[in-house]
């Protein structure tokens, strides 16, 4: 097989070869076996060097909705043009900012983020999720439409475990739950990323099908991009998973059930693929964010761009814009953020101060095509020119010959000489493409019309400081009646059609139209009729005026009338193309110079330094080299490209120079300047310098014997340099030189004592080969090293290449092992490894308690009671999840309450009809920190009864030890009791409740009820198995036992009271002796357990996370804590869960 596979992105694969195979369908006995003809491909991807396997797998249906996903086009998002570097957030999440702006501002944008930083989510992260009085996404079905429950599809055992995989990662973030009978269902569809990890998606078609689609529109893109353009600093920002921040509204989170092997499960969050979803993030976005809108940001859907034009206003407009986020519950992702940044891509385009440009992708995806050989190869070619045709001149009329082709469909292909010669054409036209200028508010902007006999064209331009620069390129081809039109017909019909593509652009500025042709009285009078009367009245509600033709004031524009208008222009001047780069590591340094001629003749030159420039000095070098060069060659007029983004900006002027050298680099290009009539300097994307790139690292590389190339040599640097300064550095004594000089030179110290100590401590040491040895027990000789030798073999020993870590003894035993000795060895391995970051991130948790146990004591029942919150549990009936429990700590009673929603107002009301009004105002009530308990009905409630709220520390449930164990009795209870009936766990709460409270405990040694009532409750079993006090029942008599028993419960009470005193000393004599203390006080700094506040600790994650300072102690053992940006960490943390941190 000789022709080649060609992608959608136009790459192409030679196959190997075809093999036939017999391939069986169905199943028998209804089985039917065909041989099949396969086509044999080379391994595309492998991660090993292995050789390819063959092996047998069942072949499997291949869905068109999973073609359309995995061919679908991403929609683009913002990212950077620039050199980055990484800000780490801490928590695992890292972000990145650029270094090409100033580095004070780059420090306050730095700031900024460290202090915003929680607004940014990190992997597995449970997102709080958009506020549902801000956007909740509901699905409305249009009447009549049916639920489509999908068959379950076939998924090869790779998707399978993808699949599995994503659905415990949903679980466990709470973006799905499970969902028994669904009435809509879907199939996962999985789909390959540019990683080679699967992205799972929903297959929505038929859902999509029954929905109408919303009326709220999108924003326009070119309306914001150039609304963009023109800031000097500009920050890109991506949602965390956009959509999923979004809450499903309940009564619609079945509507997008999907199966999977597991089982069936539904989004309580707005899903990827829904018909109506990028509208509702638009929506949401535009709610949150009106004020900020077109003034300091731009958004599309998830994509967003805050732009300003100095340092301290970018970072006043991320506050105010992060503030905004917290308040509503938006998270970033910090991996696809990018800050401080001159320029960047968003919404397919590279915006920056200097205007718009186009993608670079976009640009080479065209000129790195081959030539069609096919009708589909050529509408790939033409839908991937119309994706640039804002920046293409003429782009219908260059494509003419193209549409030619695409017409003859039912005769046979073939790509004539002016379809190729259309073709290099345009290639050469994007090899460069023109920077697109973005309109300033209020002023007037230029159209250039131009017009033949198939097309009409137009240039929307603006003129800046005499200079014309374009904003927009239109071009059209004309249908059959159009191109019979007569000239001047066709020229304001190109004015027609530009302000029907362009109508923004007309409404808010006055245009100039450019021209010969007497348009004025043909569009300015109504006495014209048919077409030109339609147009003129179509055209007089905007502010046009029309100008005649006189010279063109830049080469874009000259480009554009020289296409497709035949008459005469002014020529533009000769132009010589310069293109340099400087490339310095530390194998040498090489400058690459490509000069082209105005006749197209191309000299190379691959100059060799002979000194040691930095990086930024070396493309400075080569810029001076390029211009001396073109010089030489008598050029008048040259346009000169370089890549180093740097270096360009501060030859225009744009960025500031501060060191003293790059200064006198900047003058001597100046001065160069000088010379020429005409000079202009682009900076071009590395991708287009190549080049000079690669004659750069030619000359670095030393081979200087091709012909075709000049090499040259640079001696010495293009400017004078400032003499070096020498520093006098003090030498500090080692801890051995007095050995060193007695046994050396027989000098010894002037004191007395300590030169007897001296000469006894030198018998163990002695001078081998010019280095001191110490005599070892496991090693004959030790060889002694001073401080700045010692600190570099405990870091390597400890964690370098070879290192892992060891605790300080493994690390002192393994240096004197491999002969090295100094005195404060073991000193100065304990302090490396107390102070390790790792080995503090990473160290071991410590189980024994730091204080010693102090029990909760109740003076009286029902002073005290302990709160919490069980589930979720399986639905019940009445949407039943969660259970609020209450118990008090004197009498142990318990009161309960099966709940479908945990708001603070549901356990207000709880507090209120259950406690309250049946045991009477509480003093304290303990809670954990859930929102239900710090929730302002709660609190308030509590505020107006004087009742105090003590909330326990965060992830020590010891705090309210009772409640935890009330609720692991009443777990075990109902697990015993359901058997199985998941659903029906409601139905034996106040079993299980009654049982409890009945039931002696061992603390008291008597039941809660009868504590609470002063006598033992009546169980079932005595009416079965009859007791005395059953037996001889009597109405009077029981009168007046009860009377007796009340008269005595506060006996029975004090009993227990003694009781539980007894049992609490047991319990704390036993804790006691498993106290490991902590003592910390403000100021300290300590590590938290990451455990504790809730992140996921993997098997290679560390197990602390912080540092964090002790601003003040919460009790005994909890204290506050701050970040190192001096943010206070909400709630207190108890000792258990802190370790003490060593800078």
């Amino acid at each position: 097989m000789t022709t080649p596979l060609t992608g959608f992105t136009g790459d192409q694969l030679m196959p190997m070869g075809i093999i036939d195979l017999p391939v069986t369908f169905g199943d028998s006995p209804r089985d039917v076996v065909s041989q099949v003809s396969f086509i044999e491909l080379p391994r595309l991807t492998s991660k090993s060097n292995s050789p390819p396997e063959m092996e047998l797998r069942p072949c499997e249906p291949h869905d068109q909705a999973e073609d359309i996903l995995v061919h679908q086009p991403a929609r683009p998002t913002g990212g950077p043009m620039e050199n980055t570097e990484e800000v780490d957030l801490g928590d695992e999440k890292i972000t990145k900012i650029g270094t090409v702006l100033p580095k004070e501002d780059r420090d306050l944008v730095r700031a900024c983020l460290l202090r915003n930083r929680d607004i940014f989510a990190c992997e597995g992260e449970i997102m709080p999720g958009i506020d549902k009085e801000i956007a909740e996404h509901q699905i409305a079905t249009k009447q009549g439409m049916r639920p489509v429950v999908q068959k379950k599809r076939k998924q090869s055992w790779e998707k399978r475990k993808a699949i599995k995989t994503e659905v415990e990662k949903l679980l466990k973030t709470g973006a799905i739950r499970e969902v028994k009978y669904p009435e809509w269902l879907a199939n996962p569809v999985l789909v390959l990323k540019s990683n080679g990890q699967w992205r799972m998606c929903i297959d929505y078609t038929d859902l999509n099908k029954a929905c109408p689609k919303t009326p709220f529109p999108l924003p326009s893109i070119d309306a914001m991009i150039d609304s963009t353009a023109g800031f000097k600093y500009l920050s890109f920002m991506d949602a965390y998973s956009g959509y999923n921040q979004i809450r499903m509204s309940p009564a619609d989170e079945e509507k997008t059930s999907f199966v999977t092997d597991e089982g069936l499960y539904c989004y309580k969050v707005m899903p990827f693929g829904l018909k109506n979803a990028g509208a509702e993030y638009q929506k949401m976005v535009s709610k949150v964010f009106k004020e900020e809108l077109g003034e300091i940001m731009e958004a599309y859907i998830d994509d967003m761009v805050v732009k300003s034009c100095n340092g301290p206003d970018h970072v006043s407009h991320l506050e105010k814009v992060f503030a905004k986020m917290r308040q509503v519950g938006m998270r970033l992702n910090p991996k696809k953020s990018f800050f401080c940044l001159s320029s960047g891509k968003f919404l397919g385009f590279i915006i920056s101060e200097r205007g718009i440009e186009a993608h670079p992708d976009k640009c080479q995806a065209v000129v790195n095509l081959k030539s069609p050989k096919s009708i589909k190869e050529v509408q790939g070619l033409t839908g991937r020119i119309a994706a640039l045709s804002r920046f293409i001149s003429q782009s219908a009329m260059l494509c003419k010959p193209f549409f030619d082709v695409i017409k003859k469909k039912t005769q046979e292909f073939v790509w004539g000489p002016e379809c190729q010669e259309a073709f290099e054409k345009i290639k050469e036209y994007l090899s460069t493409p023109p920077i697109i200028s973005h309109p300033l508010k209020g002023e007037p902007l230029y159209l250039y019309i131009s017009t033949n006999d198939d097309a009409i064209s137009a240039a929307l331009v603006r003129e800046e400081e005499g200079t014309q620069k374009p904003v927009y390129f239109i071009s059209r081809i004309l249908r059959d009646a159009e191109t019979r039109y007569p000239m001047i017909e066709k020229s304001a019909f190109a004015i027609v059609t530009a302000v029907r593509k362009l109508r923004p652009y007309f409404q808010a500025h006055s245009i100039r139209v450019v021209t010969n042709m007497p348009l004025r009285k043909a569009l300015g009078q109504f006495n014209v009729a048919g077409r030109l009367l339609k147009w003129a009245i179509e055209l007089s509600e905007f502010d046009i005026t029309y100008l005649s033709r006189t010279a063109y004031k830049s080469q874009a524009l000259a480009d554009f009338i020289v296409q497709g208008t035949s008459g005469s222009f002014t020529p533009v001047e000769e132009v010589w193309e310069v293109y340099v780069d400087g490339a310095s590591s530390d194998k040498g340094t090489g400058l690459g110079v490509e000069i082209i001629s105005p006749e197209g003749d191309r000299f190379k030159y691959a100059l060799k330094v002979n000194f040691s420039p930095s990086h930024n000095v070396a493309e400075y070098e080569a810029f001076i080299a390029g211009l001396q060069l073109v010089a030489a060659a008598g050029a008048k007029s040259i346009r000169v490209r370089s890549d180093s983004q740097l270096i360009v900006n501060q030859i225009l002027k744009e960025y500031k120079t501060q060191d003293e050298t790059l200064i006198k680099y900047l003058r001597k290009v100046e001065q160069l300047i000088g010379g020429f009539d005409n000079v202009l300097v682009e900076h071009v994307p590395r991708g287009q310098n190549e080049t000079a790139d690669a004659l750069s690292k030619l000359a670095k590389s030393g081979l200087d014997k091709e012909h075709p190339i000049t090499v040259l040599e640079i001696p010495l640097p293009s400017i004078e340099l400032p003499e070096p300064t020498v520093f006098q550095l003090h030498h500090e004594e080692e801890w051995y030189s007095p050995i060193w000089s007695y046994l050396a030179e027989g000098i010894l110290p002037q004191d007395k004592n300590l030169a007897r100590k001296i000469k006894r401590w030198s018998l163990e040491f002695t001078i081998i080969e010019d280095a001191l040895c110490k005599k070892g027990y496991h090693h004959p000789w030790l060889t002694c090293v001073g401080k700045v030798k010692a600190a570099e073999l405990l870091s390597e020993t400890h964690k370098g290449i070879c290192g892992s870590h060891q605790g300080p003894r493994t690390l002192g035993k393994r240096i004197m092992r491999q002969g090295y000795y100094w005195p404060t060895l073991r000193k100065d391995a304990e302090d490396l490894v107390r102070r390790c970051a790792q080995c503090q991130f990473h160290a071991r948790i410590d189980h024994k308690p730091p204080n010693k146990l102090k029990p909760i004591t109740s003076p009286w029942p029902f002073d005290i009671w302990g709160m919490d919150i069980l589930g979720p549990f399986p639905q019940a009936k009445g949407n039943l999840k969660f259970i609020v429990v209450a118990v008090e700590y004197f009498t142990k009673w318990i009161e309960v309450k099966a709940l479908s929603l945990i708001t603070s107002q549901k356990i207000t009301d709880f507090l209120e009809h259950h406690i309250v009004y049946r045991f009477g105002i509480a003093h304290t009530i303990i809670t954990d920190n859930g929102r239900q308990f710090t929730g302002a009905p709660f609190k308030n409630y509590c505020r107006g009864l004087g009742i105090e709220i003590n909330f326990a520390s965060v992830c020590h449930p010891q705090s309210n030890g009772l409640a935890e164990v009330s609720n692991r009795t009443i777990l075990e209870g109902l697990k015993k009791k359901i058997e199985g009936a998941k659903s029906t766990w409601p139905e034996y709460l106040s079993e299980v409740v009654w049982a409890y409270n009945t039931t002696p405990r061992s603390a008291t040694e008597r039941s809660p009820y009868a504590l609470v009532y002063g006598m033992e409750a009546v169980i079932p079993m005595e009416i079965v198995h009859p007791t005395l006090r059953t037996i001889s029942y009597s109405t009077q008599r029981n009168a007046e036992r009860r009377a007796e028993e009340i008269e005595m419960i506060h006996e029975l009470r004090e009993e227990a009271s003694a009781r539980q005193a007894e049992y609490q000393r047991k319990m704390r004599k036993v804790f006691d002796k498993k106290v490991a203390p902590k003592h910390y006080q403000p100021g300290d700094w300590v590590l938290r357990r990451a455990a504790a506040a809730g992140k996921h600790v993997g098997k290679l994650d560390p197990a602390w996370d912080g540092p964090f300072e002790i601003v003040k102690s919460a009790g005994e053992r909890a204290f506050h804590l701050k970040d190192t940006q001096g943010k206070l960490l909400a709630n207190s943390w108890n000792a258990s869960d802190l370790r003490k941190f060593y800078p």
